[in-house]
């Protein structure tokens, strides 16, 4: 992989779903690229999005298993947001990596009504975040971003990795990045 993209600048705005958002995609063997791409897949019934695909069910569900040869890609990030529901009220909590590294989160994309769009894949919640939530996203390290988007880890590689996060709740002032929440 080229160190330029390991140079990512995460973005100002917030980023929900259907909200586009740099996304690095493969263009053949040998070439990445950064798209800006449009965060969830429309529904079947036209109602709302589907921005996660989980990495149990990817072979198992039409919508996905093409997309495991044809349409893998990386959502970059600084770190995510989470809310945790806490009887009538919801906390936002921050993951980030506890070393500051860049988060590499594995998706997939397709070619949609208004252009490409993806989702992002998830896995249960390692024990530091599922106080927060039941689900996170997996996780890449920087090493293994060629091997995702090259086909060469396959969904049961990725389910296994380790992800050391930071979690904390944080005030309202801070970027937001809803990964299981919709709008």
């Amino acid at each position: 992989m080229h160190d330029d993209f390991l140079e990512y600048t995460k973005p100002a705005d917030d980023i929900r779903p259907t909200g586009k958002a740099p996304v690095i995609i493969s263009q053949g063997a040998s070439t990445v690229s950064f798209q800006n791409l449009r965060w969830g897949f429309k529904k079947w019934d036209g109602k709302g999005v589907i921005i996660n695909a989980r990495v149990e069910t990817l072979e198992t569900k039409d919508m996905f298993t093409r997309l495991l040869t044809t349409g893998r890609c990386i959502i970059p990030a600084g770190e995510y947001y989470e809310w945790q529901t806490k009887g009538q009220s919801k906390v936002k909590h921050l993951i980030k990596d506890k070393d500051d590294n860049l988060l590499f989160m594995a998706g997939l994309y397709q070619e949609g009504d208004n252009g490409r769009e993806f989702v992002i894949i998830t896995k249960d919640a390692c024990d530091e975040v599922t106080n927060v939530h039941d689900r996170m996203p997996v996780i890449l390290k920087a090493s293994q971003v060629e091997d995702w988007l090259a086909g060469k880890l396959m969904p049961d590689d990725i389910v296994k990795l380790e992800f050391n996060p930071d979690v904390r709740p944080c005030d309202e002032s801070m970027i937001q990045m809803d990964l299981f929440e919709s709008e």
